[in-house]
């Protein structure tokens, strides 16, 4: 997704897409987290790690939708691009509650700033690595060379950032910003950026199918049914963070930048 993004409408829809990532993700762990521990009586901790798991919206099902039904292109640049970041706000704080449950502590400053480390560190790496590896695309102009570079873009900014207690999602996310919009443009001709961008979108459709796949072959269904009104009762707690998040920042939202209908 972020290879295929452009900054200039990230940049024009900044506010909704940051404040819907990070902040909208914590308030609906929070939410959904407490919904959970009230209505289910599940202890607070793993009810909010419960939360944090959720909350990161896939948006492949939507962006589809909207697509049939014609929806204005902003919004659905607003969903894809807060899906882009908010997996590195879930995933870390998936980390940071996960932590407070083996140790039973938990101290929400300790973590807060930890997150913006992590956060912060991430982002700083990828485009690091996005920078350079855009700087080495110059020099080559080979398609199957250059969707490879890619590929250990993709994967390398991951795994480095991992090694350094940073964030691998948030780092792959800047990393392919870079390489998509910086490094597609002054290192890559017009006929290896179709290839890396149908590349990128093939396997996008491939990786997705196969966890939905791989997802369905795991579930039973004897067991869902067994569980059928804790988990009714958990889709309400998400929606129900989901709803308060998005409607409660919309006024703030338009007050900072245009309005969102």
């Amino acid at each position: 997704s972020s290879i295929n993004i452009e900054i200039a409408h990230l940049r024009q829809n900044f506010w909704p897409i940051v404040l819907l990532a990070v902040i909208g993700v914590a308030a609906a762990t929070a939410i959904t987290g407490y919904a959970v521990h009230s209505f289910l009586g599940i202890p607070l901790l793993t009810a909010m790690l419960f939360g944090a798991l959720i909350s990161a919206t896939d948006p492949i099902a939507v962006i589809a939708l909207f697509r049939d039904l014609g929806v204005q292109k902003r919004l659905a640049v607003i969903v894809e691009g807060e899906s882009l970041f908010n997996d590195g706000t879930a995933a870390v704080a998936f980390q940071l509650i996960l932590a407070g449950i083996v140790t039973q502590q938990f101290n929400a400053l300790m973590g807060f700033r930890q997150f913006l480390v992590v956060a912060i560190g991430g982002g700083v790496l990828g485009l690091l690595v996005g920078y350079a590896a855009s700087k080495i695309t110059a020099w080559v102009d080979e398609p199957r060379i250059e969707i490879t570079l890619t590929t250990i873009v993709a994967y390398g900014s991951y795994l480095l950032a991992e090694q350094v207690h940073v964030s691998g999602v948030i780092a792959t996310v800047a990393a392919g910003l870079v390489v998509g919009n910086y490094g597609s443009q002054s290192g890559m001709s017009p006929r290896t950026r179709v290839a890396v961008w149908s590349f990128w979108e093939y396997m996008a459709f491939l990786i997705n199918s196969l966890v939905f796949l791989l997802i369905g072959i795991e579930v039973h269904v004897a067991q869902i049914l067994e569980s059928g009104w804790l988990i009714l009762i958990a889709i309400g707690s998400v929606l129900l963070g989901r709803l308060l998040v998005v409607y409660g920042l919309s006024p703030l939202v338009n007050k900072l930048g245009e309005p969102v209908p």
